[in-house]
Order: C-alpha cells, then structure tokens, then sequence
C-alpha cells in the first residue's frame, strides 16, 4: 500500500495549492463586470485568468511533487512514474469543483473541461519529470530553485512573444475556443510526457 502514500513535505503543497485556486476562482467570479466593453484587465479577468492561474500555480505543485518523489522510497523508474501520475492527478482532482463550476459560469460544454483537464494532466505530469530530475541532477538548493521557478516562468510566458503554443495560456484558451492552438499544445505536451518518460525507463533498465 505504500505506492499509495503522500510523503509528507506535499501534505501543505496540496492544501496551499488548493486554497490558492480557490482565491483564484472567487476572485475571478466576483469581479465587477463594467456597464460597457472594459480594458484589457477586465477582459483578462472576466475570461481566461482562472485557467490560467490553476496552470501556473499546478506547475508549482507539479515541481514540489517531482522533488518529494525523489527522496520519498525506492522505487523503481516504472513505478515512479506512476506515482508522479497519480500525485499530478489528485491535485486536479481536488480543485475539479472549481473547474466544474467554472465551466458552468463560463458557460462551457463538457468536452471543453475534458481537453481542460487531460491538458493539466499533461501539463504537470511535464513539471513533475523535471522537478525530479532537478532534484537528482541540481545538489545545490539555490540553483536548483533558481532552475525549477526560473525554468517554469520562462516556459510560461516567453512563448506567448512567439506565438508558440509551450505557454499554457494560449492552449487553455484554444482548448476552450476549439482552435488548432489547443490542439497543438495539448498533443505536444503529451508527446513530451511520452518522450521523456521512454527516455527514463530505457536509461534506467535493469
């Protein structure tokens, strides 16, 4: 039953996460909606700034998961990898009301919450690989916190100034509106995910 257990340096990682999306949520639902067209903060906040805010902020959890992972048991690669999975998935799970009511208010379909959520899943199965490979490769606390947030805020927004569909920001949109760009990012993060989890079980082989 261990492969079950939550080490312990994630139980607050959970929770801070958690209450964080919840601000997140409220504050997007209770912010005023002007008489007539707003400015560009209106528009962010009215639409995409909740998605957006759980992308970045489970990019966060996903580092702190792939680090506890690394120094929780001995484990082999296969099983790891799993557990990397199942911790990604029970953060989305515990935010899902969020992400239900939101597509409520949003007045989203269904389909659209499903792409949503198999893109967080990919999304922070990513930041949880290289959490942990931070945690084997980078011995020094304050360069490997320097590569893990530094690395999670240029992957954020530097590609929005390409027009590069890396930042989750334009995918969660396009995956919303149904465009290509959703499309895209969705299928390049799970190629990724594939890619690098071959390359780990492969180099680790018995």
């Amino acid at each position: 039953m261990s492969r079950f257990r939550i080490p312990e340096a994630l139980v607050n990682s959970y929770h801070a996460f958690v209450i964080l999306v919840g601000l997140a949520f409220l504050t997007a639902l209770v912010w005023p909606e002007p008489p007539v067209a707003g400015g560009v903060l209106e528009a962010l906040m009215r639409g995409p700034f909740f998605l957006d805010a759980v992308a970045f902020l489970l990019g966060i959890l996903a580092l702190h998961v792939g680090e506890a992972e690394h120094g929780f048991e001995q484990a082999a690669p296969p099983r790891r990898a799993l557990r990397l999975g199942a911790r990604v998935l029970l953060g989305i799970a515990l935010i899902l009301p969020f992400l239900i009511v939101h597509r409520v208010e949003a007045g989203g379909g269904w389909g659209q919450l499903v792409l949503v959520v198999l893109f967080l899943f990919a999304y922070g199965l990513f930041w949880s690989l290289v959490g942990h490979a931070a945690a084997e490769k980078v011995k020094s606390d304050g360069l490997r916190f320097f590569v893990k947030y530094g690395g999670l805020i240029v992957f954020t927004f530097l590609p929005i100034v390409f027009g590069l569909p890396l930042s989750p920001f334009p995918v969660l949109a396009g995956l919303w509106e149904g465009t290509l760009t959703g499309a895209v990012g969705l299928l390049l993060y799970v190629a990724v995910d594939l890619g690098a989890l071959g390359w780990w079980l492969w180099t680790r082989r018995a």
